[in-house]
């Protein structure tokens, strides 16, 4: 049998080959062909007329005008949100059969004079990352390690107006993504918390794009929320 007859085998009936290539989108799928995705929260007219906030709920689409790809949905109770830490929460990641993908949270334990950060399992269970918040005199910003503490990207606002636009490099110090929040109109930038962003990740792996994801929710708890 030829090489190539032989590469044709393996990839088309191999099984083994198929599960291995199925594996690397870890089950985020849908974000595979995607340079970016947007992510809407849902207004919550409790927060508005009570003053008392429920659980965030995210809507994640490809484009603004399509139907969502993704859900992601906060899973607190009432007094850890109303009265923790607003990095103390716990995120899920969920397709539209409402099948977990992805977890975003709270570090059990974080080292003393650390920042507090997040740890992003995708699936659940798997940890490939985590997100940890540096707070500084002017310029805050956040990086994205991997499981062995390994920096991979930084997260840096544009400006001292730290809370809308962020650009995420690389040990390089090469510009590989973006993140920015987007105008949801009057009603909601005045009298809510919700908010829309744009998350930018060209030519990213499914793991960065998860990892640039989890930021997102990260970056609106801390200064949104």
């Amino acid at each position: 049998m030829s090489k190539k007859l032989l590469v044709l085998y393996y990839f088309f009936v191999d099984p083994k080959i198929q599960i291995s290539a199925m594996a690397e989108t870890l089950g985020l799928d849908c974000l595979v062909n995607l340079d970016s995705v947007m992510i809407y929260q849902k207004v919550d007219y409790g927060e508005v007329f009570l003053g008392f906030s429920s659980n965030r709920r995210y809507a994640i689409k490809s484009s603004p005008k399509d139907q969502p790809i993704l859900y992601a949905v906060q899973d607190n109770g009432f007094w850890t949100r109303e009265f923790g830490s607003k990095y103390n929460m716990t995120i899920r990641v969920i397709n539209a059969s409402k099948k977990d993908l992805m977890v975003v949270s709270k570090a059990k334990h974080h080292e003393c004079c650390e920042g507090p950060k997040l740890d992003v399992f995708v699936p659940p269970g798997n940890k490939i990352g985590w997100v940890r918040y540096h707070e500084g005199c002017c310029w805050d910003h956040m990086e994205i390690h991997d499981p062995k503490e390994a920096l991979l990207y930084k997260v840096i606002p544009y400006s001292s107006f730290k809370d809308n636009k962020f650009k995420i490099e690389d040990r390089n110090h090469k510009v590989v993504g973006k993140i920015l929040k987007k105008y949801a109109g009057f009603f909601q930038e005045v009298f809510t918390n919700a908010d829309n962003f744009k998350v930018e990740f060209k030519d990213a792996d499914i793991r960065t794009k998860a990892l640039f994801l989890a930021t997102v929710f990260y970056i609106d708890a801390i200064f949104h929320e």
